[in-house]
C-alpha cells in the first residue's frame, strides 16, 4: 500500500467534526495574527539588523567578521522562509478537503522512519515499533503530518541521549485507539505538557528546538479527526507523546 494514499471506503466527518475544524480555524486566525506581530516580525528585525552590520564600514577590513555576518543572515533567512511555509500549511490545514480511509498504521511509519533516517545525515537513533499496530481511519495526508511532527519531534529530542532511541506504540481506548511515541531525550517539566501544543510554545533544552509549530499542527489535525492529543514526561526520562482517533469518525 502507499502510505502516502491509504486504503479503504471514504467516509464524510460528522458534525461535530465540521464544528470542530471550525474552532480550529477560528483559533488558527488568531494565532496567525499572532505570529505576524511577534514571531515573524522578530525574525525579520533579526535579518534586517545583520544585514545592516554588512554595510558597516567598521567591518570593512575584518573578512572573518563579515562571513560570520553573512552566515547569521542567512540563518535568519531561513528560518524567516520556514516559519512562512509552516504558517502557510496550518492555513491550508483549515481548508483542506478531509477524505477519511483506513490507513495501515505500521506500513505508513516504516515510510517515515526511512525518510527520517536519509535526513538524519549519520545521527541515527534507534525506531522501534509495537507489533500489530491497528490501522487508523483518517485523511491519509493529515494523518502523515501528525506522524512525521510526532517522530521528528522524537527524534530532536533524543539525540541528547547516548544511546538514542524512539518508541512507538498504542493501546485500546473507549470508541477507538490511542497511538504513543516515546522518546529517551531530556523530558520537561510535567505541568509544561499542554503548553507545548500551543503554537510557538518549545520545549527548554532541546538541541533543536524547532519553530515550535510542529505539534500544534499535530493538535489541530487530531482534533478535526475527532481526537485529542497529551503529553507526559519528567526531567532526564524523556517524553511521551499521545494522540487518540475514533475508530470510525467521530
Amino acid at each position: 500500500m502507499d502510505p502516502d494514499s491509504g486504503s479503504g471506503p471514504s467516509h464524510a466527518l460528522s458534525d461535530a467534526s465540521l464544528a470542530a475544524r471550525l474552532d480550529s480555524a477560528e483559533q488558527t486566525l488568531r494565532d496567525i495574527a499572532h505570529a505576524l506581530a511577534h514571531d515573524l516580525r522578530t525574525s525579520l528585525r533579526h535579518v534586517v539588523s545583520y544585514a545592516q552590520l554588512l554595510g558597516d564600514p567598521a567591518y570593512a577590513d575584518q573578512p572573518e567578521a563579515t562571513t560570520r555576518i553573512s552566515h547569521k543572515v542567512l540563518d535568519s533567512s531561513r528560518r524567516l522562509q520556514r516559519l512562512m511555509e509552516s504558517m502557510a500549511a496550518l492555513a491550508r490545514l483549515q481548508v483542506a478537503d478531509v477524505q477519511l480511509e483506513a490507513v495501515d498504521t505500521t506500513e505508513l511509519l516504516r515510510h517515515l522512519i526511512r525518510e527520517l533516517d536519509e535526513r538524519a545525515h549519520g545521527h541515527r537513533v534507534a525506531c522501534v515499533l509495537a507489533p500489530d499496530l491497528p490501522p487508523a481511519v483518517a485523511d491519509a495526508g493529515l494523518l502523515r503530518r501528525v506522524w512525521q511532527e510526532l517522530l521528528d519531534n522524537a527524534w530532536r529530542h533524543a539525540r541528547s541521549h547516548v544511546s538514542p532511541r524512539i518508541e512507538v506504540s498504542y493501546e485500546a481506548v473507549p470508541g477507538g485507539h490511542a497511538y504513543f511515541v516515546h522518546d529517551n531525550g531530556l523530558g520537561f517539566e510535567p505541568e509544561k505538557a499542554a503548553e507545548l501544543f500551543g503554537l510557538f510554545q518549545r520545549a527548554q533544552g532541546a538541541p533543536d528546538p524547532g519553530l515550535g509549530l510542529g505539534l500544534a499542527m499535530v493538535r489541530r489535525i487530531v482534533e478535526c479527526h475527532g481526537g485529542r492529543v497529551w503529553a507526559t514526561a519528567r526531567p532526564g526520562e524523556g517524553a511521551r507523546f499521545g494522540f487518540s482517533l475514533p475508530e470510525r469518525a467521530a
